[in-house]
């Protein structure tokens, strides 16, 4: 039968401006990560070994690729995307 035209609608929808997967650094990945953990910018600067100014500089650059207003939407369009993997 076939998926119903609303659904067909909301799907298109929802992978308008996705159709190729932003390219994210090796750093903004790792970053991306620990978003997904639920750490803030300071935690991830000492597990990373960077300051904290360096995180926001990464965390801006993933929201600015990912077409993301928050660190949340970020996080939620890669688990939704598959950039990131939920845990």
């Amino acid at each position: 039968m076939g998926t119903p035209p609303i659904l067909r609608e909301k799907e298109r929808t929802m992978n308008e401006g996705l159709e190729e997967a932003p390219v994210l650094s090796q750093r903004e990945r790792e970053v991306l990560h620990w978003l997904t953990q639920g750490k803030s910018s300071w935690e991830i600067a000492v597990i990373l070994n960077i300051t904290e100014r360096t995180v926001n500089f990464h965390v801006r650059n993933i929201m600015e690729k990912l077409n993301a207003v928050s660190r949340t939407q970020a996080v939620a369009i890669a688990v939704e995307t598959g950039l990131a993997l939920a845990e």
